[in-house]
């Protein structure tokens, strides 16, 4: 019989290698995590995207064909696109409410459904008409979302709040004030299509005026809230290449009457439908579903089976509430049928804003209560939508308060089940699943610190698309934010008046107040950022390639000859411009372009 030490001798290089390796302790193989999701989901199909957008989830008409009206198609989806981040359609203005007109047109959807953050604002207050900026820059050129409520403005109640007398008047409103600033994190636009109620309290997609699902509701109360919905759209109707555009997404629609084609509502559905194709198709998660076992790494694996097995039998569960093609669904709702199963509360804190209403409000009881708001039933009290994981990496502040900074620490909030928000946790409508998901009387999950960290890199890591964020055109996954591709256009549309890499209408791509367009529009060969080219830029360029200096930021900016790379050419580009007689930067040279996603 082997002595056990020369057992241990034996074993300890491969303990050894398995460490270093990262492959953890207690780790799953791909048909053991595939065979598990197959029995809790039904088959893996069914958390697996279609491959093309028209397959994405749409509404239908009673004999189970997709209602027209509603139907994703490429024109709508390209409209809907430009107009989610033009700045132009921030026109409702109300001074009698606080609203300044000089933030007229400064702000979009996009403002506050950013790329980089996973289509979510970045920041714990979004921002939208009366906040400035996109971003701060290092010195090192390294971005971080960074929009503020511009200096000098005051936010009286957050948007959505307002304040009716007796009379039923409204003496005050969030919806209009000096700043647009909702009182909940901005909410994730990825797997829009997979929801029949949106919002974090579920508000879009019930009962409406105009019959909207889902998707075009919250289009249409966003609109309105965000100061998107006055009542006159010839900033819209006056751009013959928005008339176009408009023509070519509802055909159905006479051209010759300009309401009827620019409204509200087509709008809304334009928007609607390219949020509808929100979704990521590239992650190392969905390759290992369609059979790549690679994909995920030994540790992401672990991390997966955990993300998947029961708390009785080791695993964290999350897939109870984060099931579907878009994880965001409760476990056994992969079609996407039921509502009131998919708001939990788990105790999250409400968001700082909240303090804002009471205050105005003057009203020491007034809570972001949920659920509860639109059901009425006390078992929804605090209660509210379970987000979508995809992209959870760059998904920051987490939970409708934003009380959760970084992905380790939700993870560890719910291995520990003890509730943040203290009215949350005394509301008498906790979740067991994160109280007491052990069912034995324990709080928390009581996974290991190894585990914890297994599964924070799948959920970083195995549920990230950079796709998503950066142009790859050989990647399934289409950028959430407008790129080249986007805005090119037909000649017929030139002919119109459009330009490459412009809006129809000129605007920055998605903000347009004073900081932001100087953060997002550049001169190209002015690598240094002054505004002018000159000799110290070819030395920045040389400084940044060869000696350790500052990144060029935007990086476009440096690239002076035009040809998608900054290199030493671009450099001796700028000084063959200045002195020898040779030609120009080419666009956007002498004119300002945009710096876009690519």
């Amino acid at each position: 019989m082997e002595s056990s030490r020369s057992f241990a001798l034996r074993v300890l290089p491969l303990l050894l290698v398995c460490l270093s390796s990262g492959w953890p302790l207690g780790a799953q193989d791909a048909d053991e995590v595939r065979s598990l999701l197959d029995a809790r989901v039904g088959g893996i199909e069914r958390l697996q995207v279609p491959e093309n957008a028209e397959d994405l989830p749409q509404p239908l008409l009673p004999d189970e064909t997709v209602d027209p009206r509603f139907a994703i198609t490429a024109e709508k989806v390209r409209l809907g696109k430009l107009l989610f981040f033009d700045p132009v359609r921030s026109t409702d203005i109300r001074p009698e409410f606080g609203g300044v007109v000089e933030t007229t047109k400064t702000a979009s959807c996009g403002s506050c459904h950013i790329g980089q953050a996973a289509s979510k604002a970045g920041t714990l207050t979004a921002v939208g008409v009366g906040g400035e900026g996109r971003h701060e820059t290092s010195a090192t050129g390294l971005q971080r979302i960074d929009r503020t409520m511009i200096e000098g403005l005051g936010d009286i109640l957050p948007t959505s709040v307002e304040m009716i007398d007796a009379e039923g008047n409204v003496v005050a409103s969030g919806r209009f004030d000096a700043v647009d600033a909702p009182g909940r994190v901005s909410p994730s636009c990825i797997g829009f299509a997979y929801n029949n109620r949106l919002l974090w309290g579920g508000e879009a997609g019930e009962v409406n005026p105009e019959g909207y699902p889902a998707q075009e509701d919250i289009v249409r109360l966003a609109s309105m809230a965000h100061r998107m919905a006055s009542s006159d759209f010839s900033h819209l109707q006056d751009l013959a290449v928005y008339r176009k555009l408009f023509e070519d997404a509802f055909p159905e629609v006479d051209p010759q009457n300009l309401d009827d084609l620019i409204n509200l509502d087509t709008q809304v559905r334009a928007i609607a439908a390219f949020l509808r194709t929100a979704i990521t198709r590239d992650t190392p998660w969905d390759r290992f579903l369609a059979g790549d076992d690679p994909a995920l790494t030994p540790r992401q694996l672990r991390g997966a089976w955990l993300f998947s097995a029961s708390v009785e039998d080791g695993g964290a569960s999350c897939i109870s509430c984060h099931s579907g093609p878009a994880l965001n669904k409760v476990l056994g709702d992969e079609k996407g049928l039921l509502v009131e199963e998919n708001f939990q509360n788990v105790g999250a804190s409400e968001h700082p804003l909240v303090a804002l209403a009471r205050e105005t409000l003057e009203d020491a009881d007034f809570h972001d209560t949920g659920r509860i708001g639109v059901t009425g039933e006390p078992s929804y009290d605090y209660a509210f939508k379970s987000p979508t994981l995809r992209q959870v990496k760059d998904a920051a502040p987490y939970f409708h308060g934003g009380h959760a900074e970084t992905l380790h620490d939700v993870v560890e909030y719910f291995n520990a089940g003890i509730a943040a928000g203290e009215l949350a946790a005394e509301a008498g409508s906790l979740s067991p699943l994160f109280t007491q998901p052990r069912g034995d009387g324990r709080a928390g999950l009581g996974l290991s610190e190894e585990d914890l960290d297994a599964l924070v890199d799948f959920l970083e890591n195995g549920l990230y698309d950079p796709a998503f964020v950066v142009h790859d055109a050989s990647s399934p996954t289409r950028t959430f934010e407008l790129n080249m591709d986007d805005l090119t256009y037909s000649d017929e549309l030139k002919a119109l008046g459009a330009v490459d890499g412009w809006l129809p209408t000129f605007m920055p791509n998605g903000f347009n107040d004073e900081k932001s367009r100087g953060q997002l529009l550049f001169l190209r060969g002015d690598g240094n950022s002054d505004n002018n080219v000159d000799l110290a830029d070819a030395i920045f360029t040389l400084s940044f390639l060869f000696w350790g200096g500052f990144r060029p930021h935007p990086m476009e900016a440096a690239d002076a000859n035009g040809d998608g790379r900054v290199d030493v050419t671009d450099a001796t580009f700028v000084v063959g411009y200045l002195f020898l007689g040779d030609r120009a930067p080419p666009f956007p040279f002498p004119e300002i372009g945009q710096n876009l996603a690519q």
